[in-house]
């Protein structure tokens, strides 16, 4: 009995199916590189239930004759390749070869294809890598690709794909990749009928702005430099608008968006010290570069790229970036605005100052200050300390929510508690209290967030959130991603306390924020709150709801830096202590240490 054998061409069209198509946005990827290679000047996108049911890609490229439309869902089939040494110069996007017969082997394909100077056009379906019908008809020049039902008849795949909202936001992804790499086409983009966009040829700057929001105009800083090994043009952002998550960071190489943690590296290195913590900019840089000179093939999805001279490329890239921050006055530099020296000196009475003074007057002015050398001290003015009576901490101190009838008892039982003392607090940042064992350092910031997280998971769990009706609803424009996430989460934020309508295109129109964090800016907190949100679906695979709350809390809780009043500290503390968990944040952050008393006995032997 044979146990080896030939696999059919269905079975090996599916096998690299695996690596080319892995989920709806791999097939969009496929079919726009296609229709840009094929000279489109206008490119329509139709996606139905996240690319599930329906992804439809229309162009008005060159179009296909019959014979090439039937080449193309064959095996090893393309336009782009002659020789060998094509491969070390390739110029155009797609296709690999097997992406069509890829996409044929896993879903229901329908294409509509005419040339310019044809009257008629080729029409065919086909399933599972078989044409199940072809006929002449009567289309635009140009192609339309319909890719229904993906994954229908390979059903273990189709159970791995993500929720709508994950899908699609890949699919957004991937159109503004294309977008931002051809300016000079017009982009329009449907989801379930609603327009996400519409973008005509415009200038670069322009179409950031069109596809981040218009928030994006001002952070804009123009990069370019010209050498004989690459040409870079583009933009990067201002620090202070920086990120916690790389998703607006974007490189091209010869218009292809590509993945390069080796480039990315030398872009940040060039905003040194002029960056928070942990946080990346905003930048949509070209590189230009001969194609001899790299190789795309080390990836099927051909985001990741070699170069032959990588060192020389990141010191150009990273030289450029630090010119174009320092061209634009965007340094790290001492603040000479403010005069330290009396800066801290508030006077009671104004200094009146007589510039007609006689030597009489001006002798009498100065007695005050003359050393009697007949006695033996010094004696200076009685009222000198007058000059700083007045000199009181401007920063007003934050005022937790208060909820008095259940609040009083706790902060009164955490008062008869007889092994803790009055505690205070440093830079700040941090509260210390005596315990019986010791002294507790309290994190100021990481206690705040893990008790809001104990509120919000309960308003979450009970649907008990509050919320405080604004006197005037604020808007907020949001990009799309940020748009989608918004409205497909929309109730889960209602049960924390927000109120949210969809307000237009991108517009999400605020009518009140959760009670307990009525002194934040609505707009700022919904905008924290998504930024955080993909910082932690990057970091953690979480529920959408624990993201969420987790979000919520970590941006609402009390930053460093924040002064409080004894009985701000007196709630924090009666708080934390009375929570489920007040060792840790949700994430697993220390919240307090403790310093026994030994330790502290130690220091001073």
């Amino acid at each position: 009995m044979n146990t080896i054998r030939l696999l059919s061409d269905l079975l090996i069209n599916q096998i690299a199916a695996g690596e080319v198509v892995q989920r709806p946005a791999s097939v969009v990827k496929e079919l726009v590189d296609n229709a840009i290679d094929a000279g489109s000047k206008t490119i329509k996108i139709v996606i139905k239930d996240a690319g599930k049911q329906l992804i439809q890609v229309i162009d008005d490229g060159i179009g296909m004759g019959a014979v090439d439309a039937r080449i193309c869902f064959e095996k090893h089939t393309t336009s782009k390749i002659t020789h060998t040494d094509d491969l070390f110069k390739i110029q155009t996007m797609g296709f690999r070869g097997e992406a069509m017969a890829s996409i044929a082997a896993v879903a229901q394909v329908e294409i509509a294809t005419c040339l310019h100077e044809a009257f008629i056009g080729i029409a065919m379906v086909i399933e599972g890598s078989k044409i199940k019908k072809e006929e002449a008809i009567a289309t635009s020049p140009g192609t339309k690709v319909s890719v229904r039902n993906l994954f229908y008849n390979v059903p273990a795949r189709r159970n791995f794909l993500k929720s709508n909202p994950v899908e699609f936001k890949h699919i957004l992804e991937e159109v503004q990749h294309a977008a931002l790499a051809r300016t000079d086409i017009a982009w329009s983009l449907y989801h379930n009928d609603m327009e996400i966009y519409k973008l005509q040829p415009e200038k670069l700057s322009y179409r950031i702005v069109h596809l981040f929001g218009e928030n994006y105009k001002k952070q804009l800083i123009p990069c370019k430099e010209t050498t004989n090994i690459v040409a870079i043009e583009g933009y990067i952002g201002k620090p202070e608008q920086a990120k916690k998550t790389r998703g607006e960071q974007f490189l091209f190489v010869n218009q292809r968006f590509i993945k390069s943690p080796f480039l990315n590296h030398a872009i940040k290195n060039a905003y040194e010290r002029l960056l928070p913590i942990d946080s990346f900019p905003f930048y949509v840089i070209y590189l230009t570069i001969d194609p001899q000179l790299i190789d795309i093939n080390v990836h099927p999805t051909k985001t990741e790229i070699k170069f032959q001279d990588e060192k020389a490329l990141y010191a150009i890239l990273q030289a450029a970036i630090k010119k174009s921050l320092a061209t634009h006055h965007v340094v790290d530099s001492l603040d000479f605005e403010q005069d330290t020296n009396f800066s801290l000196l508030r006077f009671s009475h104004p200094i009146q100052i007589n510039h007609h003074a006689t030597s009489s007057e001006k002798e009498g002015s100065y007695k005050p200050f003359k050393v009697d050398r007949t006695r033996s001290t010094f004696r200076p003015p009685t009222n000198w300390q007058s000059l700083f009576t007045d000199h009181k901490d401007s920063s007003e101190p934050l005022s937790l929510p208060l909820n008095k009838a259940s609040l009083e008892r706790t902060i009164e039982t955490f008062h008869q508690q007889p092994n803790v003392a009055t505690a205070i607090q440093l830079y700040s940042c941090y509260i210390m209290v005596q315990v019986q064992s010791g002294a507790l350092l309290i994190d100021q910031q990481a206690a705040h967030e893990r008790v809001l997280y104990d509120k919000f998971i309960d308003h979450f769990q009970n649907k008990s959130g509050a919320s405080q009706q604004l006197l005037m609803p604020e808007h907020l424009v949001v990009n799309p991603v940020d748009y989608m996430v918004l409205l497909d989460n929309a109730s889960i934020l209602r049960s924390l306390g927000f109120m949210i309508d969809p307000f237009g295109e991108s517009t999400i129109i605020i009518h009140g924020c959760p009670a307990e964090l009525s002194y934040h800016s609505p707009k700022q907190l919904l905008e924290g709150l998504i930024e955080q949100l993909k910082f932690n679906n990057s970091k953690h695979k979480l529920e959408t709801s624990e993201c969420f709350i987790r979000a919520l809390a970590k941006k609402a809780s009390i930053p460093h830096g924040t002064k409080l009043n004894g009985l701000e500290i007196d709630v924090l503390l009666a708080q934390l202590f009375s929570s489920t968990n007040s060792m840790y944040t949700p994430d697993g952050r220390k919240v307090s240490i403790l310093l026994s008393k030994d330790t502290l006995v130690t220091f001073f032997k």
